[in-house]
């Protein structure tokens, strides 16, 4: 056990952002020997970063402590209020991480304190719900109040493992693999109740059977229907979910792209394990790249601030700011105004982001208003059983126990 404190220390000190399918993750969840403990004791630190911390400087003089006397107070602070782990113990633990003598005291006295008073409710949300205070603040300015209350509490529970199930080999209805269950929104998805082992093991997945993908992320292109040989572009493709996807439902002309040579290898390695085969595979800047092909459809699932992926990755929560949701906004709009040129008359764009700002969903997207018709989806997606905020341009998912906050907009191209 002290063995896997250690580990999960140096992870929360690197301020581990790779989310639960990392190699990092992986390669030290395969030493540890209480992996269900490692875990929750991982994702419960970040998750509950902000309460862990407004709880222990209410116990500290000094609030400015080294950053590894804060990981292991954290730790601490976590495991006596969230596990049924003997106090004690965790306290000599603790103490025990501690590399300098000099705040062994300070780590055994705050952790005892802590342990004597227990659980405090805080009164403001943003505590109450682990999130940084200015975030839900600018959640408040365009969210309804129900949408917010909802994310705040979902994103306090890990998020169940989802695959998309590769109709081309075998229908769903025919896959058969123990603790999963039928997603209730994608119809070729399904969830695992729980994962005992590394994914990739899976023989389901090694033969292609399923690829692990968001329930969201697979609904982006049910939405529009492919014919067969049309040309379809998917502009940020890595790593590959929606292009493979994409082949999965029809025989398309399919150009992917990426702006990184390593995400592109990773491309390379889904088609050939699914056995589908792009037209091309093109390593560019979707900001600059220049195509002499027009295409049918083009996918553009931009970079962006990721707030909608907190509940597999709840370091994104505390690494973004306004400034930067601007920042984005910048870059997505140079990208889908770059493309733009390269879709055909009356063609579609697909714009699809993970997070929730308004910059980077209705505020990039109405640059093309006067360029193009935004396509109407909300009964296609209440066909799948979505509920979504419509904001005139797009749908912004609703949480629950599968679906992750996604935005998507489709556009058809009237004007250059």
């Amino acid at each position: 056990m002290k063995s896997d404190l250690i580990i999960a220390y140096r992870l929360l000190r690197k301020k581990f952002k790779s989310g639960i399918f990392s190699t990092e993750f992986y390669s030290a969840f395969s030493y540890v020997e209480e992996k269900a403990f490692f875990k929750n004791l991982i994702f419960g630190v970040l998750r509950y970063q902000d309460y862990l911390d407004w709880i222990i400087n209410s116990f500290l003089k000094n609030k400015e402590i080294p950053p590894s006397i804060r990981t292991i107070l954290r730790m601490g602070t976590f495991q006596i209020l969230f596990t049924n782990k003997p106090n004690y113990l965790i306290v000599n633990e603790m103490v025990d991480l501690v590399e300098k003598k000099s705040f062994k005291g300070l780590v055994n006295a705050v952790l005892r304190k802590i342990s004597k008073i227990g659980y405090i409710e805080p009164k403001e949300i943003h505590l109450k719900f682990s999130h940084p205070k200015w975030l839900v603040e600018y959640w408040k300015s365009f969210l309804p109040t129900d949408y917010i209350i909802k994310m705040l509490e979902l994103n306090q529970t890990p998020l169940k493992t989802t695959a998309r199930v590769n109709i081309r080999k075998i229908e769903r209805d025919n896959i058969k693999i123990s603790n999963s269950l039928f997603t209730s929104h994608s119809p070729v998805g399904i969830v695992f109740e729980k994962i005992e082992k590394n994914p990739w093991e899976f023989e389901e997945y090694k033969k292609g059977l399923i690829t692990y993908q968001s329930e969201s992320s697979q609904i982006i292109p049910l939405l529009v229907d492919f014919k067969k040989d049309e040309y379809v572009l998917d502009a940020c493709a890595a790593p590959g979910g929606k292009a493979t996807h994409i082949l999965e439902l029809q025989d398309v002309n399919l150009y992917v792209n990426d702006i990184e040579k390593e995400r592109i290898k990773i491309l390379e390695e889904q088609f050939k394990r699914l056995n589908l085969k792009p037209k091309k595979i093109l390593n560019y800047d979707a900001q600059k790249i220049k195509l002499n092909d027009f295409f049918d459809k083009i996918f553009v699932d931009v970079p962006c601030s990721s707030l909608g992926t907190a509940r597999r990755n709840p370091e994104v929560l505390r690494r973004q700011s306004k400034e930067n949701f601007q920042k984005l906004s910048k870059i997505q709009q140079k990208i889908i105004s770059n493309l733009w040129k390269n879709l055909k008359k009356h063609g579609l764009m697909v714009y699809s982001t993970c997070t929730v700002t308004i910059e980077e969903n209705k505020n990039t997207v109405n640059q093309l208003k006067s360029l193009g018709e935004f396509l109407d989806i909300r009964n296609q997606l209440e066909q799948f059983g979505i509920k979504y905020i419509w904001d005139g341009y797009g749908a912004l998912f609703y949480p629950d126990e599968t679906l992750t906050p996604f935005y998507v907009s489709i556009i058809r191209k009237i004007k250059e």
